[in-house]
C-alpha cells in the first residue's frame, strides 16, 4: 500500500507532481524528489509506447457484440462480485465517487456511481466495454494494479492522461483461489474528495470478493465430492445404509431402498428398525465397537410374511476424534453370494449348439427342439444313451438362454452316495449331522441361483429324496437340512438319463410325480449307431481336436478306415468313437491312421457259430432275438463287454436282456 506524505500541504504537492509532469512530457526529465519511482516508470513505458497524454478519450472501447463476448467470459467473476459491489455502491451513494469492476486486461465490466459522475465518466470514456490498461490509457491505478498485481492510489497529475488530472483513483487486484490475476476493483472521484481510508477499502473489497471466491471453491468442492460419494455409494451393487447414533437412515443406495421397501428419498432420516425386522442387533457395534464381517442374518420388511437371508458387514462412522458418530451397514443378498460362488468354483457351461457336430435329421430334430426350449425357463430331460453328449446338450440350452451369464452346475446323482445326496444338493445348518462342517455349506440348488443345475444320470436317485426334490421344483423354495428358515430359489433344471424312466416308474424305482415335473420338454438325443451317415463329419472334427491337443496336425484317414468305422456299432456312442480315435491317432505313424491302430474290438467280428437255422415254427422275434444273445455271449465266452459290442447295445440293455430271458453266461 502506498502513502502520500503528508508534511506539505496537500494541493501544494498536487501542483509540484503537475508541474513535473509537464516537464516530463515536454523535456523527458523526472523529478524523482517529487515523483514516486513506481509513476515514473509507468510515464516512461507510456511515452516509450506513444500513448497520448492530450486524448480527450484514450479508452479503446468494444462493439455491443464483443462486450456481449466479454461479459459472458467474465460471467463466474460478476456473479460473485456483484452482491459486494451492491452493497458498496449503497455505502458510497453520493459521495462523489465511483466503483468499477475490470477484468484481467483491464476491461470495464460494471461500473456502480450516482448519475452526476456516470455522466462526467462517460465523458472520458469510463464505460462498460472500455479499457484502461497502461498501454492504452496511460498511467492510472488499474493499469498498474494489473501490471504489478499490487493495491495503489493514483492522485491528480500522477495520471498520464491531462484530462484525468483532477481524478484519484484508487485500485485492487483480485486473485483466484490459485493466486492469478483475474481483475481488478477500482474506486474513482475527484482527488479533492479523497480520504486516506479510500485505498484500504478498496483492498477490503477485494479480499471481500477473493474469499466469496475462495467459498464458492469450497462449495464447489464439497458437492463435488458429495456428488462423488454418492456415485460411490449407488454403484455398489450391494444395499448400503449409513445410520446416525439414533439409528435414522442419513445415506443410502438404491438397492438398499429396494430391501428396505422404500424409494431412497423417502427413507432419509426413517429409523432403521420400523423399517425392517432382523434376527440381529443391528446397534450392538456403538457398544463394543467392534465390526462385523460378513454375518449372516435374516431381515423381514415389516408388512410382509417373507424373509430374506443377507450378509452383514458393519463398521462404525467416526469424527476427527474418533467418536462414533454413526454406522455402516452393507447387506450383501445371499443369491448373489452363491452366484459368485458358482462363478468362482468355475460353474460355467463351456459348450453351444455350434459345438454339436452332425447333419443327420435326428440329430437336427433333437438340436432344433432344445434351441426352442432353450428361450423359456421351463425343466428339460435329455434322453440317451451314455456317451451320446448330453451334458454337451445341456451346456448348450444354458448358454442359449437368457441365465448364460450365470452359474451352470452339473451333479451325477449316480456317483453321490446314498446318505449324502440330499445334503449336496439342499446343503445343510452347522451341527445338521455328524461331521458337518462350521458354518454349514450351501446345496448346488443355491449355487445354481440364477442359472441352471444339471441332474445328469437322474434316475439314480435315491427314492426317499424324490419328494424332497419334487417339493423345490414346485415351490422353487428349500430348506437346509437341520435349518428351519425357507430359501428361495430362482434356478433353471435340466436332467438327464439313459433308461426308460417310464420303465422305472412302473417298476417303483422312480416317483410318477417327479418324471412329469421334470420333462415338460424331453430331447431324445439318437444313438450313434442311428446316424452312422455322421460318423465321417464326426471322425474330421475329432481327429482335428486330438491333433490340435497333442500336436499332430493334418491326420490322414484311408477310406476304408472310415468304412469299418461305419459299420461298426458302437455301442459307447461319440465317447468311445473318441477314444478309439485318440488311441490310432497316438500309435499312428506319419500321422496316418492305419487298420493296425484300430483298437481290435472294432474291427469286422467274424464268426462261423452265429448261424441261426431256418425254423419256421419260430413262435416270434423274442425267439430270435434271445437265440443271438446266447451264441454271442457263447462265442465272446461271457465276455460282457465284447458281446454288447457285437450286438451293438450297450452293457447295461444287456444285462437288462440277458436278466429278463434268464441266460447264464
Amino acid at each position: 500500500m502506498i502513502l502520500l506524505p503528508s508534511s506539505e500541504s496537500f494541493l501544494e504537492k498536487m501542483n509540484k507532481i503537475k508541474k513535473a509532469w509537464k516537464k516530463f512530457i515536454e523535456n523527458d526529465e523526472i523529478n524523482t524528489l517529487i515523483v514516486r519511482p513506481i509513476i515514473a516508470d509507468s510515464w516512461k513505458r507510456c511515452k516509450a509506447a506513444d500513448v497520448d497524454p492530450y486524448s480527450k478519450r484514450p479508452s479503446t472501447t468494444l462493439s455491443d457484440k464483443e462486450i456481449e463476448v466479454l461479459l459472458e467470459r467474465n460471467r463466474h467473476l460478476i456473479e460473485i462480485s456483484w452482491p459486494i459491489l451492491k452493497m458498496i455502491g449503497e455505502m458510497i451513494r453520493g459521495s462523489g465517487f465511483r466503483v468499477d469492476l475490470v477484468d484481467k486486461d483491464g476491461y470495464f465490466l460494471k461500473i456502480i456511481s450516482d448519475m452526476e459522475i456516470l455522466e462526467e465518466s462517460k465523458k472520458l470514456g469510463s464505460v462498460i466495454g472500455a479499457n484502461r490498461s497502461e498501454l492504452i490509457a496511460g498511467t492510472n491505478g488499474i493499469g498498474i494494479a494489473l501490471s504489478t498485481g499490487k493495491p495503489i492510489q493514483i492522485l491528480g497529475p500522477e495520471h498520464y492522461n491531462i484530462y484525468h488530472h483532477n481524478w484519484t483513483c484508487s485500485t485492487a487486484p483480485i486473485h483466484d483461489p490459485s493466486g492469478n490475476i483475474i481483475g481488478a476493483v477500482n474506486m474513482s472521484g475527484n482527488y479533492r474528495l479523497l480520504h486516506k481510508h479510500t485505498l484500504g477499502m478498496v483492498v477490503g473489497i477485494s479480499n471481500a470478493i477473493e474469499s466469496a471466491l475462495v467459498t464458492e471453491k469450497k462449495v464447489y468442492e464439497l458437492s463435488t465430492t458429495n456428488r462423488f460419494l454418492k456415485t460411490i455409494i449407488e454403484s455398489i451393487n450391494d444395499g448400503l445404509v449409513i445410520l446416525d447414533k439414533e439409528g435414522k437412515i442419513t445415506h443410502l443406495n438404491s438397492i438398499a431402498g429396494g430391501i428396505l421397501g422404500k424409494e431412497p428419498p423417502d427413507a432419509i432420516g426413517e429409523p432403521i428398525n420400523k423399517l425392517i425386522k432382523t434376527n440381529f442387533s443391528l446397534f450392538d457395534i456403538l457398544n463394543n465397537r467392534k465390526g462385523y464381517l460378513e454375518k449372516e442374518i435374516t431381515i423381514t420388511p415389516f408388512g410382509s410374511k417373507e424373509s430374506f437371508q443377507y450378509l452383514l458387514t458393519e463398521k462404525l462412522v467416526e469424527d476427527y476424534e474418533g467418536k462414533s458418530q454413526g454406522i455402516m451397514a452393507l447387506f450383501k443378498e445371499m443369491r448373489k453370494v452363491h452366484r459368485l460362488v458358482g462363478g468362482i468354483i468355475g460353474a460355467k457351461a463351456r459348450f453351444n449348439f455350434s459345438d454339436i457336430i452332425g447333419n443327420n435329421k435326428k440329430l437336427k430334430s433333437a438340436v432344433n427342439l432344445a434351441k426352442t426350449a432353450s428361450v423359456s425357463s421351463c425343466k428339460i430331460l435329455i434322453q440317451g444313451e451314455s456317451g451320446t453328449g448330453k451334458e454337451i446338450f445341456a451346456q448348450a440350452i444354458h448358454n442359449n438362454s437368457n441365465r448364460r451369464d450365470n452359474p451352470f452346475i452339473a451333479i451325477n446323482c449316480a456317483a453321490i452316495p446314498r446318505d449324502l445326496v440330499e445334503s449336496e444338493l439342499f446343503g445343510y445348518e452347522e451341527g445338521a449331522f455328524t461331521g458337518a462342517k462350521r458354518g454349514g455349506r450351501p446345496g448346488k440348488l443355491e449355487l445354481a441361483e440364477g442359472g441352471t443345475l444339471f441332474l445328469d444320470e437322474i434316475e439314480s436317485m435315491p427314492l426317499e429324496s424324490q419328494p424332497k426334490l419334487l417339493r423345490v421344483l414346485e415351490s422353487n423354495q428349500l430348506m437346509k437340512i437341520g435349518g428351519n428358515k425357507i430359501i428361495p430359489i430362482d434356478v433353471r433344471i435340466i436332467s438327464s438319463t439313459n433308461q426308460d424312466l417310464l420303465l422305472a416308474v412302473k417298476k417303483g424305482n422312480f416317483r410318477e410325480d417327479l418324471l412329469y415335473r421334470i420333462n415338460t420338454i424331453t430331447v431324445d438325443i439318437p444313438p450313434l449307431r442311428e446316424r452312422k451317415d455322421d460318423i465321417p463329419i464326426l471322425v474330421k472334427y475329432i481327429c482335428n481336436k486330438i491333433g490340435r491337443r497333442i500336436n499332430k496336425n493334418n491326420i490322414e484317414i484311408d477310406k476304408k478306415i472310415l468304412e469299418v468305422l461305419c459299420e461298426y456299432n458302437w455301442p459307447g456312442n461319440i465317447r468311445e468313437l473318441e477314444n478309439a480315435l485318440e488311441s490310432a491317432i497316438i500309435l499312428s505313424k506319419n500321422n496316418k491312421i492305419t487298420i493296425e491302430v484300430i483298437p481290435e474290438n472294432i474291427k469286422p467280428f467274424k464268426s462261423n457259430n452265429l448261424d441261426i437255422k431256418e425254423d419256421r415254427e419260430a413262435n416270434s422275434l423274442i425267439d430270435i432275438e434271445k437265440e443271438v444273445i446266447f451264441k454271442v455271449l457263447k462265442e465272446v465266452k461271457g465276455n460282457i463287454t465284447k458281446a454288447s459290442r457285437v450286438l451293438g447295445i450297450d452293457r447295461s440293455t444287456l444285462y437288462r436282456k440277458i436278466e429278463k430271458y434268464k441266460i447264464s453266461k
